[in-house]
């Protein structure tokens, strides 16, 4: 509640408590790393999300995190390699979307490199 009323000290207060009950939870790492980015505080975002993907490396959240406190840093090309592994890990819509807003597609699909490569010829019988 603390982090929608953006109070972003109680935020983290909040999630730092439940990281002292629980080092590895994933949900209070991403979260607190949004309220640290969203108060400017870079290096430590990135901190929580990298401490999120030690825990699982397939969490979407935790590499979307991860690329947004680096862009706002400066660091696109590292922040659009973090975004590019939550899109290949894939499985959360939201975070999906996200990236490819981040990534200045604004919400579109990038083209496939499927649909662009030539049909290959039909077997001749």
């Amino acid at each position: 509640r603390a982090f929608v009323e953006k109070d972003y000290s109680s935020a983290i207060k909040h999630y730092t408590a439940a990281l002292e009950e629980d080092e590895e939870d994933i949900n209070a790492l991403c979260n607190r790393s949004a309220a640290y980015c969203a108060m400017e505080l870079y290096k430590t975002s990135v901190k929580d999300a990298e401490a999120a993907i030690s825990i699982d490396e397939n969490c979407t959240k935790a590499w979307e995190r991860k690329g947004l406190a680096l862009d706002k840093m400066g660091k696109r090309k590292e922040a659009e390699k973090a975004w590019t592994k939550a899109l290949l890990i894939g499985g959360d819509l939201d975070v999906y979307m996200n990236v490819l807003r981040h990534l200045g597609l604004g919400g579109q699909l990038p083209p496939s490199p499927i649909a662009a490569a030539p049909a290959a010829a039909a077997p001749v019988s």
